[in-house]
């Protein structure tokens, strides 16, 4: 990414409250498997539904995103959230684990997976959310380049136990959503 993403960012989740939208109701449908204790990293945080989401259940976070802006709501609300500001497609490294839980929603980066799985810590879980190309059905946005193909997500977790692995209209919209165990 660049500045110029940095700022549209940062203008997007300067108009968002922190945490104001709720998590996906698909992680409370397999509450059973996620963690309530450890480490949880949250990448792509955004303005933090999933990290605050990750604090309330008992974990200790870090929220991890481009936007300085959308990582101060987080603090703001939550000032035990630790936040780490970094544009991972120009500095591709992860905060030092392990982590019980890593969530990963509507940022695809395939090449950042391996790191994702080697900081992982052993029995811990991999939470993903992305849209698929057949979104592009009903909307114009995000680009192509946001989006995976049919099967591809599971592919990015090579060596972890897919728990769930789905794939469907979901509402509006068309998503791969999967949790994978080490």
């Amino acid at each position: 990414m660049s500045t110029q993403d940095r700022v549209k960012w940062d203008a997007r989740h300067g108009n968002t409250e922190a945490g104001s939208s709720k998590p996906p109701t698909w992680l409370a449908a397999h509450d059973a498997l996620l963690p309530r204790q450890g480490r949880a990293l949250d990448i792509a945080s955004g303005t933090g539904r999933i990290a605050i989401w990750a604090h309330q259940r008992g974990l200790e976070v870090t929220a991890l995103d481009i936007s300085p802006v959308g990582l101060s709501k987080i603090r703001a609300v939550v000032p035990e959230i630790r936040t780490v500001e970094r544009d991972l497609s120009e500095e591709p490294t992860l905060p030092t684990g392990p982590f019980a839980l890593i969530s990963c929603f509507h940022y695809r980066q395939p090449s950042l997976w391996p790191s994702m799985i080697e900081v992982l810590s052993p029995g811990g879980v991999v939470v993903a959310e992305l849209l698929t190309v057949a979104n592009l059905e009903r909307h114009a946005h995000p680009s192509r380049r946001w989006l995976v193909e049919p099967g591809e997500l599971a592919g990015w977790a090579p060596g972890l136990e897919l728990v769930v692995m789905e794939e469907g209209w979901f509402g509006d919209r068309h998503s791969a959503r999967l949790i994978a165990r080490k």
